[in-house]
């Protein structure tokens, strides 16, 4: 799919300033594109379209390197997580064993409510990455007739 963007500017005398631009994510530039560098040199078409295979071809292997190491820091975040609260959970069940009643409550409670915490922050913090909106400003295409 292609971007196009147009910035328009105007003064009082009725002088317009135009600029467009168009960005495309297509893994190949467009043959309007292709024929003016085949114009320009018939050497330059195939190296470009080998440049654009090599460049796709790391775009994927990054794209993948990346989530995989997404993958395992979320993975081992949970792992090490449940980890830390069996620890502390078995430490507040010993010393409640051990005759320290409120010792062991509060361990238990701490691991419990550190646990909750992180789940609840982490799924708020899902949602608010995720929710991000973005609203291209008003266009205005008509002067306005009460600045004259």
């Amino acid at each position: 799919m292609g971007n196009q963007t147009v910035v328009q500017a105007g003064n009082k005398e009725g002088e317009h300033l135009s600029v467009q631009h168009t960005s495309t994510d297509s893994p190949i530039l467009p043959a309007v594109n292709l024929r003016e560098l085949q114009a320009i040199d018939p050497k330059l078409v195939p190296f470009v379209i080998e440049q654009t295979a090599l460049e796709a071809e790391f775009r994927r292997k990054e794209s993948k390197r990346v989530n995989t190491l997404i993958f395992t820091e979320r993975i081992s975040g949970v792992v090490f997580g449940a980890i830390i609260a069996i620890v502390v959970f078995t430490f507040g069940f010993i010393a409640i064993l051990r005759g320290h009643d409120w010792a062991g409550v509060t361990l238990c409670g701490v691991a419990l409510a550190s646990i909750v915490g992180i789940f609840v922050t982490k799924k708020v913090t899902d949602k608010s990455e995720d929710d991000v909106e973005l609203k291209p400003a008003p266009r205005r295409n008509k002067p306005n007739p009460k600045r004259r």
